[in-house]
């Protein structure tokens, strides 16, 4: 005690300081320390796994015969090609096969909805039997079946059609197919009363369309579009 005074107090808190300081020292130390050991862990695997993707093939064979001209044909004459399909390299299945026509040059024959040429798709059960023309002719020794009915080139131009049923459609199947394109028998023309050959208003009559003349290349187009995604 001096003067009356005590000195505790400032020595408690001295004290206390250095408590407080030692702490954060402490708390401190554990921080470093703690960060220098790993956790607990551990590792496995599985597989290994082989995933691999398939193939969508179409192709033409093993008759084609597409590409054999027909000349100066008239109203109701029939024009029958072999085309036959298959997806023998394929392993993929496909949820649809369609037929589409384009036309160049082209003509009334081909852009005519009505008067111009109509086209149906038949399949056989085996091959067809060919007799060499011209032109050809084909017959079937099994079973025939119609796999696209009479339809308008014109509509072919414009939205390609699904043929069913196919075996190509199942990766491995193969197809003996024969399209038979048709003039129609009330196709017009008449110099008379229309001079300018293969012209005027497509799906009249012979007063003002004339179907005279006319010429167009077709190409064909078969598109496979593979099935509908599945679980594997």
């Amino acid at each position: 005690m001096e003067n009356g005074n005590t000195t505790d107090t400032p020595r408690r808190t001295t004290a206390r300081r250095v408590v407080l300081t030692v702490a954060v020292v402490v708390a401190g130390t554990g921080a470093i320390l703690g960060g220098a050991f790993a956790t607990f862990t551990d590792t496995t695997s599985a597989g290994p796994q082989t995933i691999s993707s398939g193939k969508v093939v179409l192709a033409v064979g093993p008759t084609n015969d597409s590409a054999i001209a027909a000349t100066n044909i008239a109203p109701g004459d029939t024009i029958p090609r072999e085309v036959d399909l298959n997806s023998t390299a394929a392993t993929l299945n496909d949820a649809t096969i369609t037929l589409g026509i384009s036309a160049s040059p082209s003509s009334l024959l081909d852009t005519d909805q009505t008067n111009g040429l109509q086209v149906q798709v038949q399949t056989c059960s085996v091959a067809w039997t060919r007799v060499a023309g011209p032109p050809p002719t084909y017959s079937c020794g099994g079973t025939t079946v119609t796999v696209l009915s009479s339809t308008p080139v014109k509509t072919l131009e414009s939205t390609p059609v699904s043929l069913t049923p196919l075996n190509s459609l199942t990766a491995g199947g193969q197809d003996y197919v024969v399209m038979t394109f048709t003039f129609p028998a009330g196709a017009p023309g008449n110099v008379a009363l229309v001079p300018t050959l293969c012209s005027g208003t497509a799906g009249t009559t012979s007063a003002t369309e004339n179907l005279e003349g006319c010429s167009s290349t077709l190409t064909y187009t078969f598109t496979a579009t593979q099935r509908v995604g599945t679980g594997k």
